[in-house]
Order: structure tokens, then C-alpha cells, then sequence
């Protein structure tokens, strides 16, 4: 029998479909283009080889073709049948988290790991701020997410890249930068075109402060990463956040008129209408005066792709889009539509998607009286959304903005020495002050 990069047995007709598919995983983990040509090399080389199938399926939903991955999922599945239990498990697990059947194939990938800890591409499923973890609705998901990784950690030692990444970036995002930033460090020297290592890095700069540090490091990278890559859009909002946190909102918006907006952006829809709400919210809470025709560009194109909401963490967005364009009535229906879903069972961040929602809404109405009550008792809860801290960190931002602007001083510093307290004090320093100028009447 063959065996992956990982030391794996895998059943195929022919080493080289298996370094082939190895080669497709990597550029998948990587965040690079090409996965599907190197798949569909391995797939060549051996029609019924059902792990590639499942690789394929994964390629295709990043790219935004959902229908077809699922087929080619569902295809992989009954090829592995018949093969040993390891790969009727990978393979089980891949299938039920495309499906959107997360508890599933979060259960069974806990089983899985305790068995077979070299096994990556179930892991990588559930990590990530957008991973089975980050988006399951748990409020701990940072803890458990470090959990999961350094339970398998003994079988991985310090030498796979992958694996350097992912713990090193659950390190960053669970309040332990000065462990995971040399982790991404020795990832990026062994494989420097990895884009998720380059992610978690930029990262690190931001929960430390360093913003002029950080801005140099993505300005650095950002030209040599294809522009049709899935992260390039996401790391470019990376680069417009260093300039808001520097004060620079012009800079701000040619890099979103550049890379983030839905305009010039080839990230999916969600990474376009998350980044893209999150960077125009953030800049008007701070008092950046861009043309309201950006914002209204934005909540267009949300309101086209997605007009019914879904994901707590997109959901949210949704508002903030609607938000940025003035558009109480779209607000109106999309709190009514979440509240549908929040009563069926469907936001597993519970009732905290509800409540950010309606404080946006109220906030855009101009009662900011109710906007703060409503986002300073939702904000301990928010972690339940997923996401990153870097992303998170607007909604503090706005919980604070709210209390400022109905007078609520002592409350507004209150929330930001606790965000302090709780991780670097940068992100109150000198934001407070921006958003102390924009509250002013």
C-alpha cells in the first residue's frame, strides 16, 4: 500500500496519484491557487482513487462551486466503502462537514483523532476561525480548538509546516502570541508561500500592537500572492485595518477600492461581504468620511448574494452592510428573518446574533441609547459568532461608540479598559480617542 506525505497508508492505484493529491492538499492548506489541476492529475492517474475525490470536492466548494463539490464528495464517500477504517472516516468526516451536518462530523473527527493523530485534512476542517469549531456556536471554541491540536501535538513534533500553522495560529487567537508567532515563523521558513501562515502572522502584529511592523510585513508579501487566490482579499482588509489603526483612513479606501470591496475583490461573496461590512462599519464608527456611494456598492451586492440570512457570523455582516447604507428597512428585515431562524434552532451562537442585529439597527435609527444597552450585554457572548479577534474587535468598538454617543462615558471606558485588560492595550488607546471625535455632536 502507499503512503502520503504524513506517513499514512492510502489506497490508490499508483504512488504518483498519491504524491499528486499530497501536492493538491498542500496548495489547498497553503491558500494557493491550483489545487484542482494537481487533483485532477491524481484523478488521472487513477479514476477511483477516493481520497482525491474528496480533495476534489474541497477544491470546488473553495472555489464557490458548491453543487459540484458536494457531488464529488458523495462519490468519494461510496468509494470508501470497501477501504480500511481510516480512510471511511476521513472521508465520512469531509462529507458530513460539506453537508453542513457539523455536530456530526465534529464528533466523529474527535474520535478520529484520538486514533489516527497524523491525519490532517479532518483536523484542518475543524480549525480556523471559520472552522467546525469557530462556527459551531461555543463560546470556549479558542480553548478547544488549542485542545484538539496539542492532543494530537505528540505525533506531529516541530517539523510539518501544516501543523506549525495551525497551532501556531490557535495560539495567537486564544491570547498566547509569544508562543504561536515563532510556530508561524518556522512554517513560513520551511514552506514561505504559505498564506495561512502569512494570515496568522499578520495576526500576531495586530493583537501585539504593531501596527507599522505589521503594515510593512503585508506590504511586503501582498504583490507576489495571486490576486484570484482566496486569501487575498481577506489579507488586503488585513492591510486597510493597520492604516485605520494608523489614523490613514484615505489609505484605508484605495486598498478597500483596490482589493476589498465587491468591485475589485475575487474572494467568495461571504469573505467580500464580511470584510467588506466590517472595514466600512469600523471606519464610519471612527468618523471616516468615505462617499456613501461605497457603502451603498456594498449593501447592494450583499443584499444580491445573500437575501436571507444564514450564518450568525455572515449575519451580522449583513447588518453592518445595510448599516454603512443607511437602509433601516432592509435592517428591519433582516432582524425579523434572524429571529425566524434564532426560534428554529438555526444560530447556533444563540441568542447573541439577535441582539448584535438589533443594536445595529438602532444605532442607524439613532437611538443609541438602546444600541449600547443592546451591544455591551451581547459583546461577553460574542465569541459564540467565531471569527477572529481582529474581527470580533469591532463589535467592542461599536459597544463603545454606542455609549459615547448617548453620553455613557464612564460605560464606554469601562468596555475598553476590559478589552485592555483582557489583551494588548493598543486597541484602546488610540481608538478610543477616534472614537471619543467621532461621538462628538
Amino acid at each position: 500500500m502507499h503512503q502520503d506525505r504524513f506517513g499514512q497508508p492510502v489506497t490508490a492505484a499508483t504512488a504518483r496519484a498519491v504524491a499528486l493529491n499530497d501536492d493538491a492538499v498542500d496548495r489547498m492548506f497553503a491558500l494557493q491557487p491550483g489545487a484542482e489541476a494537481l487533483v485532477d492529475a491524481a484523478l488521472a492517474q487513477d479514476p477511483g482513487f477516493a481520497l482525491a475525490h474528496c480533495t476534489k470536492a474541497r477544491a470546488l466548494m473553495q472555489a464557490g462551486e458548491t453543487d459540484a463539490g458536494l457531488d464529488w464528495a458523495r462519490r468519494g464517500r461510496e468509494l470508501a466503502a470497501p477501504l480500511p477504517k481510516r480512510e471511511q472516516q476521513h472521508v465520512a468526516i469531509i462529507c458530513h462537514a460539506l453537508h453542513g451536518e457539523s455536530a456530526e462530523a465534529l464528533a466523529l473527527l474527535r474520535r478520529h483523532a484520538e486514533e489516527f493523530p497524523r491525519d490532517p485534512v479532518p483536523l484542518s476542517f475543524a480549525v480556523g476561525v471559520y472552522g467546525l469549531l469557530g462556527f459551531g456556536g461555543f463560546a470556549d471554541f479558542l480553548q478547544q480548538q488549542v485542545a484538539l491540536l496539542e492532543g494530537v501535538a505528540p505525533a506531529w513534533g516541530a517539523e510539518d509546516w501544516w501543523f506549525q500553522t495551525a497551532l501556531g495560529w490557535a495560539y495567537v487567537e486564544a491570547g498566547r502570541a509569544s508562543d504561536g508567532i515563532p510556530m508561524l515563523d518556522r512554517a513560513l521558513a520551511t514552506y514561505p508561500s504559505n498564506a495561512n501562515a502569512i494570515h496568522g502572522r499578520l495576526h500576531g502584529y495586530y493583537e501585539q500592537g504593531a501596527v507599522a511592523e505589521g503594515t510593512a510585513f503585508v506590504e511586503a508579501w501582498l504583490p507576489g500572492y495571486d490576486r484570484g487566490a482566496v486569501l487575498h482579499g481577506h489579507l488586503s482588509w488585513h492591510q486597510a485595518l493597520f492604516a485605520l489603526q494608523a489614523g490613514d483612513a484615505e489609505q484605508a479606501l484605495a486598498i478597500y477600492r483596490d482589493a476589498v470591496g465587491p468591485a475589485r475583490s475575487q474572494a467568495l461573496p461571504l469573505f467580500t461581504v464580511i470584510d467588506g461590512a466590517a472595514l466600512l462599519f469600523r471606519a464610519d464608527l471612527h468618523g471616516a468620511a468615505w462617499p456613501s456611494a461605497v457603502g451603498r456598492e456594498l449593501a447592494a451586492f450583499a443584499r444580491a448574494r445573500y437575501p436571507r440570512p444564514s450564518i450568525p457570523f455572515l449575519n451580522i455582516h449583513l447588518a453592518m452592510a445595510a448599516a454603512v447604507a443607511g437602509d433601516q428597512a432592509r435592517l428591519a428585515a433582516l432582524q425579523a428573518d434572524v429571529a425566524t431562524l434564532l426560534a428554529a434552532g438555526r444560530q447556533p451562537s444563540g441568542a447573541v446574533v439577535a441582539e448584535i442585529c438589533k443594536a445595529i439597527a438602532a444605532f442607524n435609527d439613532g437611538d443609541f441609547e438602546q444600541a449600547a444597552a443592546l451591544a455591551s450585554t451581547a459583546l461577553p457572548d460574542a465569541t459564540r459568532l467565531g471569527g477572529s479577534g481582529a474581527q470580533r474587535d469591532i463589535l467592542a468598538d461599536f459597544a463603545i461608540a454606542a455609549c459615547l454617543r448617548c453620553g455613557e462615558v464612564d460605560k464606554a471606558e469601562t468596555l475598553a479598559a476590559g478589552r485592555s485588560g483582557q489583551r494588548a492595550g493598543h486597541l484602546d488607546e488610540r481608538w478610543l480617542g477616534r472614537l471619543r471625535e467621532a461621538a462628538r455632536p
